[in-house]
Order: C-alpha cells, then sequence, then structure tokens
C-alpha cells in the first residue's frame, strides 16, 4: 500500500457487483475514519425526498451500517476536516452504479471491482481499469478507444405497418391525453392548453393509482411503466372509468387472510357509516377515531388485545364481522341486558351486580376507557352503607359480592322496573 496522498476514482459497474463496492467503500473508510470528524451518510431511494439512513459513522463498528444499505437511488458519504473533505458519492441508472471517490488517503486495489475506473492521483500519472486486474495507462486505453471507435452500423429489417387498433399502435405523446379523450369523447388539449376537464380528471386518475398501487406516477417528469400501463387498462376496459377503490364487503372477503386489516378495518368502516376510510393516501380523521373507539370497546367488552405483530388478532376480526354482520350494532354501547339469567350469572357476578345495576338505575356508564367513573365511584359506598343500615351485613366477604347482597340488588332493579 503506497503513501497517502489526495485521490480521486471515476468507477463504473454492473448493480451484480454492489456487494464487491460495499467492500471497497467499507475499506476507504476505514482506512480514512476520523473519529473527532466521522462520516455522515445519507441514502435516498425509490424517488422518495426523505432519506432512508441519515446517520453519522464515527467508529469500525458503524461502518457495519453499509452492509445492510440494498436498494438506493443515491448514497453520499462525506467527512470534513482541518486537512481533508473526503467524499464518496454513489448513484444508481437502468442497473448501473456509478461511484466517485475523493479522498486523502492510500491507495487502494480496486482493479476487479469496476468494470470502467479512472484512478487519480496527486503524485502518480493517471490509469485505467476494465475490470481484468490490469493497471492501463493513457496511451493503451487511447489505443482501446480507437480500434472501437468505429461504429457499427445496424440494419433494421423493416416491418410491415399494420392498422392501429390498441394504445400501443397509436401516436402516443401524451398518453393521459389520448386515453382522457377515448374514455370521455371530451377534448384534452384546447388552444394549445390543458382544458379544465382534464385537468380534474387527470388528478383524479393520479390519486386514485397511488392509493391503489402505492407506486408513484412520474419519474423525471414522464409517466412510469406502469402507470402507463394502468391508463391503458382503463381504456380496454370502459367501465373501469368511474370504478372506486373499494372491496366489496361479501363473506368470503370478510375472512380473507390477505387482506385482513383492509377488510376488517377499512371495509368495515366504511360500510357501517358510509364514510371513506382513507383519502389522498392517507386515513381519514373519521376512520382514526373510530378505529381507537372500536379498539377501546373490544379490550373493554373482552379483555383481550386487538392486535399481534401489527396484524388484526383472530377475536378481533370475528369481532368486526359481527358489527358487519349486525349494522344495528354501530352505535351499540357496551352493556349486558339485566335480565334474570345475566344478574345470575356467576362469569360476571361483580360486574353485573354493581357495574350494570349502576346502569340500569342511572343511565351512566359505570366504566369509561377502562376505568371506573366518578359518579359509579361515588355510588358504590352509598349503596353500601344503604344494604348495611337495612340488614345489618357487610356486603363482600373476601372481595366477592355475598350472595345476600346480590339478592338485595336485584330487589332494586325489580322494584325499579
Amino acid at each position: 500500500m503506497s503513501e497517502e496522498t489526495f485521490r480521486e476514482i471515476i468507477g463504473i459497474a454492473k448493480k451484480s457487483k454492489w456487494n464487491q463496492i460495499k467492500k471497497f467503500i467499507r475499506f476507504i473508510i476505514g482506512n480514512t475514519l476520523k473519529k473527532d470528524a466521522g462520516y455522515s451518510l445519507t441514502v435516498s431511494f425509490n424517488g422518495k425526498k426523505q432519506p432512508k439512513y441519515n446517520q453519522i459513522i464515527k467508529n469500525k463498528e458503524k461502518i457495519k451500517v453499509i452492509d445492510k444499505i440494498i436498494d438506493f437511488n443515491n448514497l453520499s458519504l462525506y467527512q470534513a476536516t482541518h486537512n481533508s473533505n473526503n467524499h464518496i458519492n454513489i448513484s444508481q441508472n437502468n442497473g448501473t452504479i456509478i461511484v466517485l471517490a475523493k479522498y486523502l488517503g492510500p491507495s487502494l486495489n480496486n482493479h476487479h471491482i469496476f468494470d470502467f475506473s479512472v484512478n487519480l492521483d496527486a503524485l502518480n500519472d493517471p490509469f485505467f481499469t476494465i475490470g481484468n486486474g490490469k493497471k492501463i495507462n493513457c496511451s493503451e486505453i487511447l489505443k482501446i478507444i480507437n480500434k472501437r471507435a468505429t461504429p457499427i452500423i445496424k440494419i433494421k429489417k423493416e416491418v410491415t405497418k399494420k392498422e392501429s387498433k390498441g394504445v400501443k399502435d397509436t401516436k402516443i405523446l401524451n398518453i393521459e391525453a389520448f386515453i382522457f379523450e377515448k374514455l370521455t369523447e371530451k377534448n384534452a388539449i384546447w388552444n394549445g392548453s390543458e382544458t379544465k376537464a382534464f385537468q380534474n380528471w387527470k388528478a383524479k386518475i393520479k390519486n386514485k393509482y397511488r392509493i391503489e398501487t402505492g407506486n408513484i406516477t412520474y419519474y423525471k417528469g414522464k409517466p412510469t411503466k406502469k402507470f402507463s400501463q394502468y391508463l391503458e387498462s382503463l381504456y380496454k376496459s370502459k367501465d373501469n372509468k368511474k370504478k372506486k377503490l373499494t372491496i366489496k364487503l361479501d363473506k368470503k372477503t370478510i375472512s380473507s387472510k390477505e387482506d385482513e386489516k383492509e377488510v376488517s378495518e377499512q371495509n368495515i368502516f366504511k360500510a357501517l357509516t358510509g364514510k371513506n376510510a382513507i383519502w389522498n393516501g392517507s386515513e381519514t380523521k373519521a376512520f382514526q377515531n373510530w378505529k381507537a373507539k372500536i379498539k377501546n370497546k373490544y379490550r373493554i367488552e373482552t379483555g383481550n388485545i386487538t392486535y399481534y405483530k401489527g396484524k388484526p388478532t383472530k377475536k378481533f376480526s370475528q369481532y368486526l364481522e359481527s358489527l358487519y354482520k349486525s349494522k344495528d350494532n354501530k352505535k351499540k354501547k357496551l352493556t349486558i341486558k339485566l335480565d334474570k339469567k345475566t344478574i345470575s350469572s356467576k362469569e360476571d357476578e361483580k360486574e353485573v351486580s354493581e357495574q350494570n345495576i349502576f346502569k340500569a338505575l342511572t343511565g351512566k356508564n359505570a366504566i369509561w376507557n377502562g376505568s371506573e367513573t366518578q359518579n359509579f365511584k361515588n355510588w358504590k359506598p352509598r349503596i353500601h352503607k344503604k344494604y348495611k343500615k337495612e340488614t345489618g351485613k357487610n356486603p363482600y366477604y373476601k372481595g366477592n359480592a355475598t350472595k345476600n347482597f346480590k339478592n338485595y340488588l336485584k330487589k332494586i332493579i325489580s322494584h325499579n322496573d
């Protein structure tokens, strides 16, 4: 390894060599890392402005974060000290990785990594590599270029043109305008400008596509391939023009494991309220409030959890299905009917005898958000005191309501009826 000096590398390689390039980058960082400065790492991907990674690499242990990066559009590593500014920038385009590295450090062996690279430093002549493991000097690279400089002219066979029947055979400089005019029989362009109807349709279709697929509609100002195919599908099936992003709520759909969360929550909400759960790719406020209310109601009523590993539990999904099957349950409150069978139920002795008696007598909730209400707390000592005064007995024994106290509460209900 030669002495430390300022170096520049421009490397080009296929995406398949990304793991080799990661080792190369880790090697540069490991040999140039300054603990008092550290490398600032920023990674963006899938056209998103917000970076996936944004952190400082200050020690060799943190260099391992490079191994976790699988997909990206642009990766930047920057370290500034009093003596140097080290910068490594990596971009990806059409399956090709481009590496630009400027750093103060030793020379590195990159002869086998890049399919093509240019290497510069302050002390030696520039050299090139073409992935064969050898250095190639300027005169040799010039011979290679001159040898391959004669352009190869390919003769294309004439293709018999057929009459255009579909979208692909027409001149589609503007596929959106074409599809709009086919579907609506209105002009997309008038006097060189987009019509208002076309602008509104575009906004609606873009929004619908993003919600339905989660994909972007444009890349570098042009419709993506998938979005273009989506527009073509609208042309082929005109009845899809006004189709909304809904899933029919039948028994098969509700029991579908693939869309448990969507069917059990978004579509149940839609069926019960007639309102949208999703708008512009985000949950509506009404849907968020409804979810919180239903989850809380379910937990109080059953004592069970609603989610496991981010998905609704089987019991919670069944509970949501029951809401769909019985729409009259939409505004149902957490109550237990006070009949003779309920009052005598051993499973809910304390709840029936006090919470539901209180509910039946006052019309107020005994429990709210999993805790006893203040009204219920105030009522209990009064009913206990009244019972003691009238019978001379205690209402509880070892924390449970006595049989006599339960009978006393039953009498209160029967007299109240």
